[in-house]
């Protein structure tokens, strides 16, 4: 990834210590065949793996990226300049509820970027948009996000199912959520 396109002046950025983040574009494709070819980051994901990097140019120019309600953020390495991955975060209006989602290149797991980036993306939705509720869902067997949830502070909901979206798997899942007190608002 060009060091020096790392992000546009005036473009909606969320940084941490070691990660900045900003919205995805359509030209990251070929920085996202890093997790999106790769079979052991899509196991317990809806989608498919890619099997080609231009895959995502089917959805990624149809995002919109200056929407209020889905926030779809490229994570950069600010050492080194890598991409990470993809952190989001998508508004059900009307249920009020942020939903959670991320997905890391195999050899950033186990680094506490999620942990470390999706904190700085619920803070920021919750000062840029009024954020106030969220929550996530993982496979039961998926012990590292169920992890990453309970880090950021999330509880147990409900159990529930999720299926891949090809229906090759359907995975037993934890809904976990985690709501902002007044105190927490201020």
């Amino acid at each position: 990834m060009d060091r020096n396109n790392l992000y546009n002046p005036g473009e909606e950025i969320v940084e941490t210590d070691r990660l900045i983040m900003r919205r995805l574009r359509p030209e990251d494709y070929l920085a996202m065949a890093a997790w999106d070819m790769d079979e052991r980051v899509f196991k317990y994901l809806m989608g498919s793996v890619c099997k080609a990097p231009e895959d995502p140019l089917v959805w990624l120019p149809k995002k919109d990226p200056t929407s209020k309600i889905n926030i779809l953020m490229l994570v950069i390495d600010k050492e080194d300049g890598h991409a990470v991955g993809i952190y989001a975060l998508n508004h059900d209006v009307d249920r009020d509820v942020w939903t959670l989602s991320y997905v890391n290149r195999f050899d950033d797991w186990g680094k506490g970027y999620t942990t470390e980036g999706m904190k700085a993306l619920m803070d920021h939705a919750v000062n840029a948009y009024g954020a106030h509720s969220f929550e996530g869902e993982c496979a039961k067997e998926n012990v590292g996000s169920a992890k990453v949830l309970k880090r950021l502070g999330f509880a147990y909901d409900h159990s529930s199912s999720y299926s891949k979206n090809d229906g090759s798997a359907t995975f037993e899942s934890d809904v976990y959520i985690f709501n902002l007190t007044m105190e927490q608002k201020k």
